[in-house]
């Protein structure tokens, strides 16, 4: 009997469900937000009543199921005294024995909020994943696993990664009794080696950078505060108040105590962006902000490397999705080589989980060291949605191109026509990677603003990615790495920028992907066919999608934001539609 290994990633935020069978092979994964078109998919459980017609798909009607989650049984018994310690009551929030410490930096109230969501969610995870597998596949044997959240991001990052050994950073705003964990990565098996306890946590500093940025971390904004950091500098009483904040010394992080943090971020408010200011004005204090963290992290990679465990480094979790920083790795410390997976933040942990919930069941099994982890896992557009937008949707400027769709398409984007590209399975992760984009030519200057105007309506200063075929990667860029989700971004050559000017940030970088055929076939001919008639290997790429939404799941999301915004050409896999 076949056995399936459902994993669940079980943060109240940025939930997921992957399916795995029992050679290791991952059939399917997915973010909750894409579905249900909700950003981050905030209290929406992963496994909605809706999977089973996905676990039909995938699986076979006579198997047995493995329900794993990515937060331990430890941590939901936490919870649970909480709860009947009368935590979760609003009397709570003024009562002082049940608040927790300021060392959170954070209003007691935000905290009292996440951690009841987090209990709220933790105590039904699985149920509609049990309640389908019943359904669906009757008779069928059902268990349950749970892992710590750390050992889930770490399964996923190693376990996706080409490398047979590596150190392993997870760093987060906060799992489980800490934020920071170390581990060995050695013959496709994991071992923790150390785990920051407390609170300290560079990602709550950056979201407390964030927050006085003016932006929302709790919707996953961080993105704003990297893509302004260029056009700024150093603020040096900000900077000097961060360090007496937060700061690194013997092999972990530290803060004051708790009268001196109320001290110092009271300080830090006066640089807070007004509500009525224009985002510009936070420029020094995002690049105030992104030079701390890059320090901080540089110092802990460091005493990681110090370790000797190997030349290779893997980052997960959320601050691995910190491409700016990413970039510098391999020049800032001693380790030769940096993997970060498509997902390093809590979607990958329904990855993570399955993976765990197959080594324990098979512990010879090897799951790692593959030249290429896909991370094209998701959703397809359905066959029937296109035979009912071909006979029922009106549409007059319709072609059919199965021979010639990516030769059709390079002219259009070499004519400066925006297209959205849509093909085969949904990219995992946070970032469109060719199959869910929004593409353009990076050669005209204003490329950049006619698309965050017109299309993702969004603010000014934020970047577009450079998708360059792997083979002119070293034309384009200074100490050229492989760069497949997107997960760095690398100095450009001083001679090729006006070339390409739409795709080069303030900072002369690009957070590039890596293209190769063998990876991405379709893409891969698509930018082949543009450089063919333009002589660049590269295309801009964003994710398709407007400021606020996720990156989108159905055809009919696609028709919807085709004639809502200032796309010219949408395709859909062989299909090409123009206004």
């Amino acid at each position: 009997m076949k056995k399936y290994y459902v994993g669940l990633s079980s943060t109240f935020h940025d939930s997921s469900i992957a399916i795995l069978n029992d050679q290791g092979t991952v059939l399917f994964a997915e973010a909750t937000e894409r579905k249900l078109q909700y950003k981050r998919g905030l209290s929406c459980p992963a496994d909605n009543f809706d999977i089973g017609r996905t676990l039909k798909k995938y699986c076979d009607k006579d198997a047995s199921f493995v329900i794993a989650t990515s937060w331990s049984e430890d941590y939901l018994q936490l919870l649970n005294r909480m709860e009947r310690m009368n935590f979760f009551s609003e009397k709570s929030l003024t009562n002082p024995k049940l608040q927790l410490p300021s060392k959170y930096i954070f209003p007691k109230a935000s905290i009292y909020a996440i951690l009841k969501l987090q209990h709220q969610y933790l105590k039904n995870a699985g149920t509609g994943s049990l309640l389908a597998i019943q359904q669906q596949f009757s008779g069928s044997a059902v268990s349950f696993r749970s892992y710590p959240h750390h050992h889930t991001h770490a399964a996923y990052a190693c376990y996706s990664s080409p490398y047979e050994d590596a150190a392993c950073a997870i760093i987060d705003g906060y799992g489980e009794g800490g934020s920071i964990s170390l581990f060995n990565y050695q013959n496709d098996q994991l071992k923790e080696v150390s785990l920051h306890k407390g609170p300290q946590s560079l990602g709550w500093i950056y979201e407390m950078i964030t927050t006085l940025c003016g932006f929302d971390w709790f919707t996953g904004e961080e993105w704003k505060v990297m893509g302004l950091a260029p056009y700024g500098n150093i603020i040096p009483e900000a900077h000097s108040l961060l360090k007496e904040l937060c700061w690194y010394d013997n092999k972990r992080l530290h803060y004051p105590d708790d009268e001196k943090i109320i001290t110092i971020t009271g300080k830090l408010q006066a640089f807070k962006r007004l509500p009525e200011s224009s985002p510009w004005s936070a420029a020094d204090l995002a690049f105030t902000g992104q030079t701390f963290f890059a320090e901080l992290t540089t110092l802990l990679l460091k005493d990681l490397e110090s370790m000797k465990l190997s030349s290779n480094l893997v980052i997960g979790g959320g601050c691995g999705l910190n491409s700016s920083f990413n970039g510098t790795v391999t020049s800032q410390t001693g380790f030769a080589r940096l993997f970060v997976p498509s997902a390093p933040a809590d979607d990958g942990n329904s990855i993570g989980a399955a993976m765990l919930a197959l080594k324990e069941d098979n512990p010879d099994i090897r799951l790692g060291s593959k030249p290429f982890f896909s991370p094209y896992l998701g959703s397809v557009i359905q066959e029937d949605a296109i035979k009912r937008m071909l006979q029922l949707g009106n549409i007059s400027k319709i072609r059919h191109l199965p021979l010639s769709i990516h030769k059709e398409t390079a002219v259009k984007l070499a004519e400066g026509k925006l297209v959205a590209w849509v093909q085969g399975r949904a990219e995992f992760g946070p970032r469109s990677l060719g199959n869910r984009s929004i593409l353009a030519d990076p050669r005209p200057a204003d490329m950049k603003n006619r698309i965050n105007s017109n299309v993702k309506f969004r603010e000014e200063f934020r970047p577009f990615a450079p998708s360059i075929l792997h083979e002119y990667g070293h034309d384009y860029f200074e100490n050229y790495e492989e760069t497949p989700y997107m997960e760095r971004t690398l100095i450009f050559k001083e001679a090729v920028k006006e070339k390409i000017p739409a795709v080069v940030h303030a900072n002369h970088t690009g957070r590039l992907q890596t293209v190769k055929k063998e990876w991405n076939s379709a893409y891969y001919k698509l930018i082949k066919s543009f450089y063919d008639i333009t002589g660049v290997p590269i295309v801009l790429n964003t994710s398709l999608n407007i400021m606020g939404k996720p990156i989108l799941h159905s055809l009919e999301d696609a028709i919807g934001m085709f004639y809502t915004t200032g796309l010219d050409v949408l395709v859909v896999n062989d299909y090409m539609i123009e206004k």
